[in-house]
């Protein structure tokens, strides 16, 4: 039985047989002998600016990694948390540990309830490209337990990435679990209109209004973002658990 081939492998004769297949396609677009040839063989003058030997293997190397990144990243937005630590595994003992590996390790623990092992991570890649990510877990990871330190964290994830409609909407849902509705009006406000189709985003903001009291807003959010009488009626038992869990926190009766 053959040996099954790696991602990188299979990406790269992937890459290879459509390249043949636009080859093939030239080919067939003439009609007849009239047809210009196509020829897979390089001219003189490509040969001679061709690339240096390794750069391909490098190249198609990289492009492995990447895919297999993607292929992780889709089985953690699918919540197969323990697929995607299963591949991450796979990858950190054949290619060796890296900052972005780190970092989706982190993310599968986090929502996996690992946060000792999470945490460990985030704080690992603080002062790396994945600074501002990283802060993001750390604020959804203190969320639960210390709204305070949760904002500070993501805070500083909205600092470092101040377009990121999702690291907006996640500082504005923690003002709003504080009751800080003021701070987490203009949050969520900017996350709607950075990115209109962030359901989440806009549905927060209505919560946020009807707990402001602001039934004008509410009609005109909900109007906006054709949002009908029912889905309308579940925000509001949603508002109305969330005042109880402010009010609690607070030591309002």
């Amino acid at each position: 039985m053959p040996a099954e081939a790696s991602l990188p492998a299979v990406f790269a004769r992937s890459a290879l047989a459509a390249l043949l297949c636009a080859a093939a396609a030239g080919c067939a677009s003439g009609s007849g002998a009239a047809g210009r040839e196509v020829s897979l063989r390089p001219s003189a003058a490509q040969s001679s600016s061709s690339r240096p030997e390794g750069l391909d293997e490098v190249d198609e190397e990289k492009s492995g990694r990447a895919v297999y990144a993607d292929v992780i990243q889709a089985l953690i937005a699918q919540e197969q948390y323990y697929a995607a630590l299963a591949h991450i595994q796979q990858q950190q003992r054949q290619e060796g540990n890296s900052d972005e590996l780190r970092f989706l390790e982190a993310e599968a623990r986090r929502n996996l309830g690992q946060p000792g092992d999470a945490e460990k991570l985030y704080r690992q890649l603080l002062r790396s490209r994945y600074a501002a990510q990283s802060y993001r877990g750390l604020g959804l990871l203190y969320a639960p337990r210390d709204l305070n330190a949760s904002v500070q964290y993501l805070r500083e994830a909205v600092q470092r990435q101040p377009t990121s409609a999702e690291m907006r909407n996640d500082l504005g849902y923690a003002l709003m679990s504080g009751g800080r509705y003021r701070e987490a009006l203009a949050e969520f406000a900017t996350a709607v209109e950075l990115e209109p189709g962030l359901d989440k985003a806009r549905n927060n903001l209505i919560v946020l209004l009807i707990l402001s009291h602001d039934e004008a807003g509410v009609k005109r959010v909900a109007a906006a973002g054709g949002v009908d009488d029912k889905s309308l009626a579940k925000l509001r038992r949603q508002a109305q658990n969330l005042s109880s869990r402010v009010a609690t926190s607070q030591g309002v009766k």
